[in-house]
C-alpha cells in the first residue's frame, strides 16, 4: 500500500471512527442468539475469495457447510478488496456471470 492510499484510509477513519469496522465483533453474542435456529448449510451457489498470503487459514471444511462454493485464491493478504481491487472485482463479476448462466442467479 502506498503512502497516498494509506492516507485515504487514515482520513476516513479520522472522519468516521473505527466503530463501524468492529461492530460485528461487538455483536457476536447477539448474532449467535439470533442465528441459533438457522440451519448451518448454505445451499445456494457461493463464491469465496482467499488471499494466498493471508495469515488467517483457509477453511478446510468450507464445502461441508457450503456445498456449492467456488473457491478462488488471489496473490494477496487478508484485505483482498483493498490490496487487489481490480482482481477482486473481476473475480466477483466473472463468477456472477457464470452463475447466472448455470444457476439463474447473478447479473447479465
Amino acid at each position: 500500500m502506498t503512502d497516498a492510499e494509506l492516507s485515504v484510509i487514515d482520513a476516513a477513519f479520522e472522519a468516521s471512527g473505527f466503530a463501524g469496522s468492529i461492530n460485528w465483533y461487538r455483536n457476536l453474542d447477539r448474532n449467535w442468539h439470533l442465528l441459533a435456529d438457522v440451519g448451518p448449510i448454505v445451499p445456494h451457489p457461493a463464491l469465496t475469495i482467499y488471499g494466498d498470503r493471508d495469515t488467517t487459514p483457509k477453511s478446510p471444511n468450507l464445502s461441508a457447510f457450503v456445498p456449492n462454493v467456488e473457491v478462488v485464491s488471489l496473490d494477496t493478504g487478508h484485505w483482498i478488496q483493498e490490496e487487489k481491487p481490480e482482481e477482486t472485482t473481476k473475480t466477483i463479476l466473472d463468477w456472477l456471470k457464470q452463475a447466472s448462466k448455470t444457476n439463474g442467479v447473478g447479473v447479465n
